[in-house]
């Protein structure tokens, strides 16, 4: 299993210290490049202890251009070679999308925190404001219109 852009981020971070723990050097081939919607879909294949992997979800063309036999350089992890990554990768995204999608969560977390703050607030307000038209009108009011002359 590659590093994905589509998987959860603590699946990233893991697979990424997974590799970073032992990482294996090695030389892929790209098998197939196939133009999708929304990008293109490349498979590469390499060897670790004479077995054979494939990915097929790697940004290789973030960082070339990919043609059928390039050499496409690898990182894997030792204990799980299935899961590789291209050469200076610090994250299957990107350096940059870490800490991005970190400032993202932050920043909702912020501002879901800020509404339900403004909602406690004016419904307490709300309240108060019941309350002292309840206790003018126990009074025997029977109706508040304002200030009377």
């Amino acid at each position: 299993m590659a590093l994905a852009a589509g998987c959860s981020l603590a699946g990233q971070i893991t697979d990424a210290r997974r590799i970073d723990a032992s990482p294996v050097r090695v030389s892929g081939v790209v098998d197939s490049v196939v133009q999708v919607k929304g990008g293109t879909d490349v498979r590469v294949s390499y060897r670790i202890d004479g077995r054979r992997f494939a990915a097929e979800d790697l940004p290789v063309g973030q960082t070339t251009d990919p043609t059928p036999g390039a050499a496409v350089c690898l990182e894997a992890a030792a204990t799980a070679p299935q899961t590789v990554r291209l050469c200076g990768q610090k994250y299957p995204n990107g350096d940059d999308v870490i800490p991005a999608k970190g400032l993202l969560a932050v920043a909702g977390l912020a501002g879901t925190s800020m509404a339900t703050g403004w909602f406690v607030v004016l419904g307490r307000h709300r309240k108060h404001a019941d309350r002292q038209i309840e206790h003018r009108c126990s009074n025997g009011c029977a109706h508040d219109d304002g200030p009377r002359p």
